[in-house]
């Protein structure tokens, strides 16, 4: 499985940094997904076995590319909306059948997506605002989460335990 996938990787970043496919999707993602449909059988057939040996590294050749292929503007739309509901899917999927990797992995690319997206957005909110106006509401959430600490803590520690409780 790791010669698959580390070859289809290679091949695939390197038929797309030639210019040779227009689109690194079109290389990756079929690879990505042979390595998921292993992985899945192999999930479904070994009970004990663990998500994140059968399911990150098709995970991550789906997501990955994608992700350093957007910019936040000059991307085409299908890309940016085609990340966004796979990663989605994703996150989705790892939540309901209880599996770590596609949990952390799909929350992880929704995270980074929104990121991107919304960067200029919030470039122009940066720039309207002054400066003291930000490092004064810091400090109130400085103090809101102080007073909260405790309880959030124990919070933590219980997230923390069920997602490594996942599969």
């Amino acid at each position: 499985m790791a010669a698959l996938l580390g070859s289809g990787a290679i091949s695939a970043a390197g038929l797309a940094l030639s210019g040779a496919v227009p689109e690194v999707e079109t290389v990756s993602a079929p690879i990505a997904i042979a390595a998921l449909a292993v992985g899945a059988l192999r999930l479904a057939r070994t009970p004990s076995a663990r998500s994140w040996p059968w399911l990150a590294p098709g995970l991550v050749l789906l997501l990955a590319p994608s992700l350093l292929a957007i910019d936040g503007a000059g991307e085409p739309l299908w890309r940016a909306v085609a990340i966004g509901v796979v990663a989605a899917i994703v996150f989705a999927v790892g939540l309901w059948q209880r599996l770590q990797a596609p949990f952390v992995l799909g929350g992880t690319a929704l995270l980074i997506h929104l990121l991107v997206q919304s960067w200029p957005l919030l470039e122009q909110v940066g720039r309207a605002v002054e400066w003291w106006l930000w490092l004064g509401l810091a400090g109130v959430i400085v103090v809101a989460l102080a007073a909260r600490y405790e309880r959030r803590l124990q919070n933590a520690r219980d997230i923390a335990r069920r997602i490594s409780d996942l599969r």
